[in-house]
């Protein structure tokens, strides 16, 4: 990994962001032009994308791989696929977006091993073992009994390790995330979730979670959604950027600094409709909670463009330059490293 930017002085906020890589380890992005100018004026990186709905069906899935795939070829001047670390150093060099392709569900593969190399041929990279609700894999934290990772969980494990797919956890039950730390060989990362003992919430990882995190090479995205950065004391207070640090110095404080990072959670296509949607349907309503409200965003972060405000607020809540650079986007980049194969393998 090009250490460059760790190493030259920088003397200011802006000059710390646009040396730094920064990395958003969780959205869903509008495939637009308009995304494109949010990303350039935020001086972001990299995305770990979303790409498959929760639930989707296996033709629906590739169809949405598909989709993306195409796009990213059509602005191809603006835009790339992340494949490897190496990619990602391109695109900064280059000035560009590199897109990972992270889908936070497997229903759309089962526990097919073949389908799942197919998945990582198109160009997956993170994936995520569970969404919310019990599956071939493991159990989702929406459910009241957790049993953890199945037996075919954790030979699905093995075979993400091997093909070099980054596993996440973060919508996984507790027990079901643990397992998959004990199955998996390569780092497992929470790409999007915040501390539950500063705003307890079923998505919330415990200190304990975090310190077996942190033991086992990983790293934990803290969102910026006002729902889940919520003070218990005033759960109808919007929180802002200093509240997102708080709960980035909990895991500093429970499991290094190596083991935190960035990811906003934002869904860059959610509408009014979409949630009216999410409101009428009980089965979601019962697995997610108070999460369907919760597109809200924290105050300083409305979105992609204002990146440079975790810098500033970083910095204001103490951390140092060299660890902000790991924050914004060097913890992400050493785990991918990890966990992903080079390009001549």
């Amino acid at each position: 990994m090009n250490t460059a930017a760790t190493e030259s002085p920088v003397h200011s906020s802006t000059e710390l962001h646009a040396a730094a890589t920064v990395v958003d380890g969780s959205t869903v992005i509008e495939l637009s032009d308009a995304h494109l100018d949010r990303i350039r004026r935020g001086g972001v990186t990299a995305v770990n994308h979303t790409v498959t709905r929760p639930y989707a069906d296996t033709v629906t899935a590739l169809r949405e791989v598909n989709q993306c795939r195409r796009w990213i070829d059509e602005h191809a001047d603006a835009v790339l696929l992340a494949l490897t670390v190496a990619d990602i150093e391109r695109a900064k060099a280059e000035g560009k977006e590199a897109v990972i392709l992270g889908p936070q569900d497997t229903e759309m593969i089962g526990v097919d091993l073949d389908l799942l190399g197919t998945f990582h041929d198109l160009g997956i990279r993170i994936l995520q073992l569970t969404y919310q609700r019990q599956n071939l894999l493991g159990a989702g934290c929406g459910e009241v009994t957790d049993s953890g990772l199945t037996r075919k969980g954790r030979t699905f494990v093995r075979a993400m390790n091997e093909l070099g797919i980054l596993v996440d956890v973060s919508h996984c039950g507790e027990r079901t995330g643990l397992d998959a730390m004990d199955a998996s060989d390569k780092p497992v990362v929470v790409t999007h979730s915040f501390c539950d003992a500063m705003s307890p919430h079923i998505r919330a990882k415990s200190d304990d979670y975090l310190r077996r995190l942190g033991a086992q090479g990983g790293v934990m995205g803290i969102t910026t959604l006002s729902g889940f950065l919520y003070y218990p004391d005033a759960p109808t207070r919007r929180p802002d950027l200093a509240r997102f640090v708080e709960h980035v110095s909990r895991v500093v404080e429970v499991a290094g600094v190596d083991h935190v990072a960035i990811a906003t959670d934002y869904d860059e296509t959610w509408t009014e409709a979409m949630r009216a949607a999410q409101l009428k349907d009980k089965e979601q309503q019962n697995l997610l909670g108070d999460f369907g409200w919760n597109e809200r965003r924290a105050i300083g972060m409305d979105d992609a463009s204002q990146f440079p405000n975790f810098t500033e607020a970083l910095l204001a809540g103490g951390f140092s330059p060299e660890d902000v650079i790991k924050i914004l986007g060097g913890n992400w980049l050493r785990v991918f490293g990890e966990a992903w194969k080079p390009a001549d393998l």
